[in-house]
């Protein structure tokens, strides 16, 4: 298997107006059975991450699942450029976010 690329372009801040570099990922595990990804609810900076989980939470609520689906809880991950979205470290939810280290 070919080592994971990393990826090339800054991210943005999802929220709107946010031109800021984002360095969390809000989504939730997803899986069909034989596949497995991180459903992505957007992307955030630190000024906007609670926020941003808030509304990803609100959307996953109105969610409907296919039979063989199954979806976790929404997360907040920090971006990491060499690691695939399901290979993201899951931040603590109980502790406020932190922008990662330099």
């Amino acid at each position: 298997m070919e080592p994971p690329r990393r990826f090339h372009y800054r991210p943005i801040c999802s929220a709107p107006r946010c031109e800021e570099t984002a360095v969390y990922k809000i989504g939730a595990p997803w899986s069909d059975g034989p596949r497995r990804e991180l459903k992505n609810y957007g992307l955030a900076c630190p000024a906007h991450c609670e926020a941003q989980l808030a509304r990803a939470r609100v959307n996953r609520n109105g969610l409907k699942l296919e039979v063989g689906e199954s979806m976790g809880d929404v997360r907040v991950f920090r971006l990491d450029p060499f690691r695939r979205d399901t290979d993201l470290e899951s931040v603590r939810e109980d502790a406020p976010a932190s922008p990662p280290p330099d």
